[in-house]
C-alpha cells in the first residue's frame, strides 16, 4: 500500500494469512521500510459490522525504535495494537 492510496471501506470477511483477530477486531501488520535497513511499525485495526470489516485509521508506534526486520517491527505493531484495542474495550462508550 502506497501513500494516497484510496482506503479500503469493507474487508472480506474472512481474515487473511498475517492478518490477527483479537477481542473482535481484525489486526492487520503493515509495517513500512523506512530506509535501506530499518522498518517501522505499523497496524490497522477494523472492526467488525454488519457489512464486513469497516477499516479504521492506521495505529503507529509512539516509540521511534526502528526494526531490522519487516517480522520485528509487524511484532511490535500489535503490541500497539493490542493495547489500543485493550484500552478501547475498557473505555465506555456515551
Amino acid at each position: 500500500m502506497t501513500n494516497g492510496a484510496p482506503a479500503r471501506p469493507v474487508l472480506p470477511l474472512d481474515p487473511a494469512a498475517g492478518e490477527i483477530l483479537y477481542k473482535g477486531c481484525r489486526i492487520e501488520p503493515e509495517s513500512y521500510h523506512v530506509n535501506s535497513s530499518a522498518w517501522s511499525p505499523r497496524a490497522v485495526v477494523s472492526l467488525k459490522t454488519d457489512d464486513g470489516w469497516a477499516r479504521q485509521t492506521p495505529l503507529y508506534s509512539t516509540k521511534t525504535t526502528r526494526f531490522p526486520t519487516r517480522d520485528e517491527a509487524d511484532r511490535c505493531a500489535v503490541d500497539v495494537a493490542r493495547a489500543w484495542i485493550d484500552t478501547a474495550v475498557e473505555r465506555p462508550r456515551g
